[in-house]
Protein backbone atom coordinates (compact mmCIF):
# COMPACT_ATOMS: atom_id res chain seq x y z
CA UNK A 1 0.00 0.00 0.00
CA UNK A 2 1.43 3.37 -1.03
CA UNK A 3 0.53 7.01 -0.57
CA UNK A 4 -0.18 8.33 -4.03
CA UNK A 5 -0.30 12.01 -3.09
CA UNK A 6 3.08 11.93 -1.35
CA UNK A 7 4.70 10.06 -4.24
CA UNK A 8 3.29 12.50 -6.79
CA UNK A 9 4.26 15.54 -4.69
CA UNK A 10 7.81 14.27 -4.32
CA UNK A 11 8.08 13.62 -8.03
CA UNK A 12 6.78 17.03 -9.05
CA UNK A 13 8.85 18.77 -6.36
CA UNK A 14 11.99 17.58 -8.13
CA UNK A 15 11.52 20.85 -10.01
CA UNK A 16 12.86 23.43 -7.59
CA UNK A 17 11.24 26.64 -6.37
CA UNK A 18 8.41 28.27 -8.25
CA UNK A 19 8.44 25.70 -11.04
CA UNK A 20 7.98 22.82 -8.60
CA UNK A 21 5.01 24.48 -6.89
CA UNK A 22 3.52 25.50 -10.24
CA UNK A 23 3.69 21.93 -11.56
CA UNK A 24 1.84 20.65 -8.48
CA UNK A 25 -0.78 23.41 -8.73
CA UNK A 26 -1.51 22.67 -12.37
CA UNK A 27 -1.60 18.90 -11.80
CA UNK A 28 -4.04 19.22 -8.90
CA UNK A 29 -6.14 21.71 -10.86
CA UNK A 30 -6.42 19.17 -13.67
CA UNK A 31 -7.92 16.75 -11.15
CA UNK A 32 -10.49 19.45 -10.29
CA UNK A 33 -11.30 20.11 -13.92
CA UNK A 34 -11.67 16.42 -14.65
CA UNK A 35 -13.87 15.62 -11.66
CA UNK A 36 -15.83 18.78 -10.94
CA UNK A 37 -16.02 20.62 -14.26
CA UNK A 38 -16.29 17.39 -16.22
CA UNK A 39 -19.06 15.89 -14.10
CA UNK A 40 -20.83 19.26 -13.90
CA UNK A 41 -20.93 19.46 -17.69
CA UNK A 42 -22.34 15.93 -17.88
CA UNK A 43 -24.98 16.68 -15.23
CA UNK A 44 -25.90 19.99 -16.86
CA UNK A 45 -26.35 18.32 -20.25
CA UNK A 46 -28.53 15.62 -18.70
CA UNK A 47 -30.81 17.88 -16.65
CA UNK A 48 -30.77 21.19 -18.54
CA UNK A 49 -29.78 20.67 -22.17
CA UNK A 50 -32.10 17.67 -22.56
CA UNK A 51 -34.91 18.26 -20.09
CA UNK A 52 -38.04 16.13 -20.06
CA UNK A 53 -41.37 16.39 -18.33
CA UNK A 54 -40.27 13.79 -15.78
CA UNK A 55 -37.05 15.70 -15.00
CA UNK A 56 -38.92 19.00 -14.73
CA UNK A 57 -41.23 17.45 -12.15
CA UNK A 58 -38.22 17.02 -9.85
CA UNK A 59 -36.77 20.51 -10.42
CA UNK A 60 -37.33 22.62 -7.30
CA UNK A 61 -37.54 25.89 -9.21
CA UNK A 62 -39.83 25.25 -12.21
CA UNK A 63 -38.00 27.91 -14.24
CA UNK A 64 -34.83 27.20 -16.20
CA UNK A 65 -32.05 29.82 -15.92
CA UNK A 66 -30.96 31.88 -18.90
CA UNK A 67 -27.75 31.19 -20.83
CA UNK A 68 -26.14 34.37 -19.47
CA UNK A 69 -26.92 33.20 -15.93
CA UNK A 70 -25.29 29.83 -16.65
CA UNK A 71 -22.31 31.56 -18.26
CA UNK A 72 -21.51 33.31 -15.00
CA UNK A 73 -21.77 30.08 -13.03
CA UNK A 74 -19.62 28.23 -15.53
CA UNK A 75 -16.92 30.90 -15.62
CA UNK A 76 -16.62 31.22 -11.83
CA UNK A 77 -17.24 27.58 -10.97
CA UNK A 78 -16.01 25.65 -13.98
CA UNK A 79 -13.10 27.78 -15.22
CA UNK A 80 -11.72 29.78 -12.28
CA UNK A 81 -13.01 27.52 -9.49
CA UNK A 82 -10.58 24.57 -9.81
CA UNK A 83 -7.61 26.94 -9.95
CA UNK A 84 -8.70 28.71 -6.77
CA UNK A 85 -9.65 25.67 -4.67
CA UNK A 86 -6.32 23.97 -5.37
CA UNK A 87 -4.09 27.00 -4.74
CA UNK A 88 -3.53 26.60 -0.99
CA UNK A 89 -3.43 22.81 -1.25
CA UNK A 90 -0.73 23.01 -3.92
CA UNK A 91 1.50 25.01 -1.54
CA UNK A 92 0.89 22.40 1.16
CA UNK A 93 1.72 19.56 -1.22
CA UNK A 94 4.84 21.33 -2.46
CA UNK A 95 6.11 21.69 1.12
CA UNK A 96 5.41 18.00 1.65
CA UNK A 97 7.23 17.08 -1.54
CA UNK A 98 10.38 19.08 -0.68
CA UNK A 99 10.50 17.58 2.81
CA UNK A 100 9.35 20.56 4.91
CA UNK A 101 6.10 18.84 5.94
CA UNK A 102 7.25 15.30 5.27
CA UNK A 103 5.75 14.17 8.61
CA UNK A 104 2.30 14.51 7.05
CA UNK A 105 3.10 11.37 5.07
CA UNK A 106 4.37 9.36 8.04
CA UNK A 107 1.02 7.74 8.86
CA UNK A 108 0.13 4.03 9.17
CA UNK A 109 -0.45 2.44 5.77
CA UNK A 110 -3.40 0.38 6.97
CA UNK A 111 -7.04 0.24 5.97
CA UNK A 112 -7.97 0.81 9.61
CA UNK A 113 -6.17 4.15 9.69
CA UNK A 114 -7.61 5.13 6.34
CA UNK A 115 -11.14 4.30 7.46
CA UNK A 116 -10.60 6.28 10.67
CA UNK A 117 -9.22 9.16 8.57
CA UNK A 118 -12.32 9.12 6.39
CA UNK A 119 -14.73 9.15 9.35
CA UNK A 120 -12.87 11.81 11.32
CA UNK A 121 -12.25 13.84 8.17
CA UNK A 122 -15.92 13.90 7.22
CA UNK A 123 -16.91 15.24 10.65
CA UNK A 124 -14.23 17.93 10.68
CA UNK A 125 -14.87 18.97 7.08
CA UNK A 126 -18.62 19.11 7.56
CA UNK A 127 -18.31 21.35 10.61
CA UNK A 128 -15.74 23.55 8.88
CA UNK A 129 -17.88 23.84 5.73
CA UNK A 130 -20.87 24.85 7.84
CA UNK A 131 -18.87 27.24 10.02
CA UNK A 132 -17.16 29.37 7.40
CA UNK A 133 -20.34 29.37 5.29
CA UNK A 134 -22.45 30.46 8.28
CA UNK A 135 -20.00 33.25 9.14
CA UNK A 136 -20.06 34.30 5.50
CA UNK A 137 -23.61 35.54 6.11
CA UNK A 138 -22.83 37.36 9.36
CA UNK A 139 -19.39 38.97 9.04
CA UNK A 140 -19.51 42.05 6.83
CA UNK A 141 -16.18 41.47 5.09
CA UNK A 142 -17.02 37.81 4.39
CA UNK A 143 -20.50 38.64 3.10
CA UNK A 144 -18.98 41.19 0.72
CA UNK A 145 -17.30 38.25 -1.00
CA UNK A 146 -19.89 35.51 -0.48
CA UNK A 147 -22.88 37.54 -1.68
CA UNK A 148 -21.80 37.02 -5.30
CA UNK A 149 -22.42 33.30 -4.94
CA UNK A 150 -26.03 34.15 -4.07
CA UNK A 151 -26.59 35.87 -7.38
CA UNK A 152 -27.12 32.29 -8.55
CA UNK A 153 -30.51 31.88 -6.87
CA UNK A 154 -31.55 29.08 -9.27
CA UNK A 155 -28.36 26.98 -9.21
CA UNK A 156 -27.17 24.44 -11.74
CA UNK A 157 -24.32 21.91 -11.26
CA UNK A 158 -21.86 24.64 -12.27
CA UNK A 159 -22.76 26.52 -9.08
CA UNK A 160 -20.82 24.14 -6.81
CA UNK A 161 -17.82 26.46 -6.49
CA UNK A 162 -19.18 29.46 -8.40
CA UNK A 163 -17.65 31.85 -5.88
CA UNK A 164 -15.18 34.66 -6.04
CA UNK A 165 -11.62 33.33 -5.58
CA UNK A 166 -11.29 34.41 -1.91
CA UNK A 167 -14.30 32.28 -0.98
CA UNK A 168 -12.79 29.30 -2.76
CA UNK A 169 -9.47 29.86 -1.00
CA UNK A 170 -11.31 29.53 2.30
CA UNK A 171 -12.98 26.36 1.04
CA UNK A 172 -9.59 24.93 0.06
CA UNK A 173 -8.25 25.10 3.62
CA UNK A 174 -10.11 21.96 4.69
CA UNK A 175 -7.07 19.60 4.50
CA UNK A 176 -5.00 21.98 6.63
CA UNK A 177 -7.86 22.25 9.14
CA UNK A 178 -8.20 18.45 9.25
CA UNK A 179 -4.48 17.97 9.89
CA UNK A 180 -4.44 20.60 12.63
CA UNK A 181 -7.54 19.29 14.42
CA UNK A 182 -6.55 15.61 14.22
CA UNK A 183 -3.03 16.37 15.47
CA UNK A 184 -4.41 18.41 18.36
CA UNK A 185 -7.07 15.89 19.39
CA UNK A 186 -5.41 12.57 18.58
CA UNK A 187 -1.71 13.36 18.20
CA UNK A 188 -1.86 11.75 14.75
CA UNK A 189 -2.16 13.02 11.18
CA UNK A 190 -4.96 11.73 8.98
CA UNK A 191 -4.15 9.81 5.82
CA UNK A 192 -3.29 12.30 3.11
CA UNK A 193 -4.66 10.21 0.23
CA UNK A 194 -8.02 9.93 1.97
CA UNK A 195 -8.18 13.70 2.52
CA UNK A 196 -7.07 14.84 -0.92
CA UNK A 197 -8.35 12.13 -3.23
CA UNK A 198 -11.12 10.25 -1.42
CA UNK A 199 -12.84 13.05 0.49
CA UNK A 200 -11.92 15.60 -2.18
CA UNK A 201 -13.83 13.54 -4.73
CA UNK A 202 -16.81 13.04 -2.38
CA UNK A 203 -16.96 16.76 -1.57
CA UNK A 204 -17.00 17.77 -5.20
CA UNK A 205 -19.64 15.22 -6.21
CA UNK A 206 -21.93 15.94 -3.25
CA UNK A 207 -21.52 19.67 -3.78
CA UNK A 208 -22.52 19.22 -7.41
CA UNK A 209 -25.60 17.29 -6.28
CA UNK A 210 -26.55 20.05 -3.82
CA UNK A 211 -26.44 22.58 -6.66
CA UNK A 212 -28.06 20.45 -9.37
CA UNK A 213 -31.48 22.05 -8.80
CA UNK A 214 -33.29 18.70 -8.92
CA UNK A 215 -34.55 16.49 -6.11
CA UNK A 216 -33.57 12.81 -6.05
CA UNK A 217 -35.91 10.10 -4.84
CA UNK A 218 -33.07 8.37 -2.97
CA UNK A 219 -32.50 11.54 -0.89
CA UNK A 220 -35.97 12.78 0.13
CA UNK A 221 -36.22 16.50 0.77
CA UNK A 222 -37.61 15.96 4.29
CA UNK A 223 -34.72 13.82 5.52
CA UNK A 224 -34.06 14.45 9.21
CA UNK A 225 -30.33 13.83 8.80
CA UNK A 226 -29.05 14.92 5.40
CA UNK A 227 -28.98 18.26 3.65
CA UNK A 228 -30.44 17.66 0.23
CA UNK A 229 -30.58 19.63 -3.01
CA UNK A 230 -33.86 21.12 -1.80
CA UNK A 231 -32.28 22.56 1.35
CA UNK A 232 -29.43 24.01 -0.67
CA UNK A 233 -31.81 25.49 -3.21
CA UNK A 234 -33.56 27.15 -0.24
CA UNK A 235 -30.19 28.46 0.89
CA UNK A 236 -29.60 30.10 -2.49
CA UNK A 237 -33.14 31.39 -2.91
CA UNK A 238 -33.89 32.73 0.58
CA UNK A 239 -30.67 33.27 2.56
CA UNK A 240 -29.40 36.83 2.80
CA UNK A 241 -27.01 38.80 4.99
CA UNK A 242 -27.62 38.13 8.70
CA UNK A 243 -30.30 35.58 7.82
CA UNK A 244 -28.72 32.30 6.66
CA UNK A 245 -30.60 29.06 6.11
CA UNK A 246 -29.02 25.65 5.61
CA UNK A 247 -25.36 26.62 5.37
CA UNK A 248 -24.43 23.03 6.25
CA UNK A 249 -23.00 20.55 3.78
CA UNK A 250 -23.65 16.88 4.55
CA UNK A 251 -25.80 16.85 7.69
CA UNK A 252 -28.45 19.12 9.19
CA UNK A 253 -27.02 18.83 12.71
CA UNK A 254 -25.13 22.14 12.73
CA UNK A 255 -28.05 24.11 11.28
CA UNK A 256 -30.41 22.49 13.79
CA UNK A 257 -28.13 23.60 16.63
CA UNK A 258 -27.74 27.12 15.19
CA UNK A 259 -31.47 27.53 14.46
CA UNK A 260 -30.83 28.13 10.76
CA UNK A 261 -33.36 25.63 9.41
CA UNK A 262 -35.95 26.95 6.96
CA UNK A 263 -39.58 26.32 7.97
CA UNK A 264 -41.43 28.78 5.73
CA UNK A 265 -43.69 28.22 2.74
CA UNK A 266 -42.14 30.74 0.35
CA UNK A 267 -40.17 27.89 -1.20
CA UNK A 268 -41.63 24.40 -1.47
CA UNK A 269 -40.18 21.11 -2.73
CA UNK A 270 -41.01 19.91 -6.23
CA UNK A 271 -42.85 16.93 -4.75
CA UNK A 272 -45.20 19.21 -2.82
CA UNK A 273 -45.61 21.40 -5.89
CA UNK A 274 -46.76 18.31 -7.77
CA UNK A 275 -49.38 17.62 -5.12
CA UNK A 276 -50.72 21.14 -5.61
CA UNK A 277 -51.24 20.39 -9.30
CA UNK A 278 -48.57 22.80 -10.52
CA UNK A 279 -46.53 20.24 -12.44
CA UNK A 280 -49.08 18.99 -14.91
CA UNK A 281 -48.04 17.71 -18.32
CA UNK A 282 -50.31 20.32 -19.86
CA UNK A 283 -48.36 23.12 -18.19
CA UNK A 284 -45.10 21.55 -19.35
CA UNK A 285 -46.28 21.33 -22.95
CA UNK A 286 -47.91 24.77 -23.15
CA UNK A 287 -45.77 26.97 -20.87
CA UNK A 288 -42.42 25.41 -20.09
CA UNK A 289 -41.27 23.38 -23.09
CA UNK A 290 -41.91 26.11 -25.71
CA UNK A 291 -39.86 28.58 -23.67
CA UNK A 292 -36.88 26.41 -22.77
CA UNK A 293 -33.58 28.35 -23.05
CA UNK A 294 -31.26 27.58 -25.92
CA UNK A 295 -28.08 26.58 -24.12
CA UNK A 296 -26.31 25.77 -27.39
CA UNK A 297 -25.23 29.43 -27.52
CA UNK A 298 -22.77 28.59 -24.72
CA UNK A 299 -20.71 26.80 -27.38
CA UNK A 300 -20.44 29.96 -29.50
CA UNK A 301 -17.29 32.12 -28.99
CA UNK A 302 -19.05 35.10 -30.58
CA UNK A 303 -21.95 34.78 -28.12
CA UNK A 304 -19.50 34.79 -25.20
CA UNK A 305 -17.75 37.84 -26.63
CA UNK A 306 -21.01 39.78 -26.80
CA UNK A 307 -22.71 38.57 -23.64
CA UNK A 308 -20.14 37.63 -20.99
CA UNK A 309 -20.40 41.02 -19.27
CA UNK A 310 -24.14 40.41 -18.65
CA UNK A 311 -23.50 37.29 -16.56
CA UNK A 312 -24.32 37.69 -12.84
CA UNK A 313 -21.46 37.48 -10.38
CA UNK A 314 -18.80 38.71 -12.80
CA UNK A 315 -18.93 42.42 -11.96
CA UNK A 316 -15.34 42.29 -10.65
CA UNK A 317 -14.17 41.62 -14.19
CA UNK A 318 -15.84 44.76 -15.55
CA UNK A 319 -14.47 47.15 -12.94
Amino acid sequence: MVQLICSAAEGLSSFEGFQGWFMIWIAFSMFGYLVLTGLSIAAFVYWYVYPTYEKWCTKTNPRYPSPTYVAGEFFLGGVLGPLAVTFVSSIHLYLIGNGTFRQHCDTPLTWQHRLLSALVGVVIIDFYEWGWHYLGHWVESLWTVHKHHHKYYNPTPFGTIADWPMDNLMRSLYPIVCFAVSLTLFGQYLDIDVLYLGLGFVLQVYGMYLHCGHELECLPYNSKIWNTSFQHYVHHAVSVKNKPFHTGFFVKLWDNLAGSVYVGTQVIPALEDQKLGNRSRERWEKEVEPNLPDYSVLLSPSWWLNNWHLAPGLSIWTM
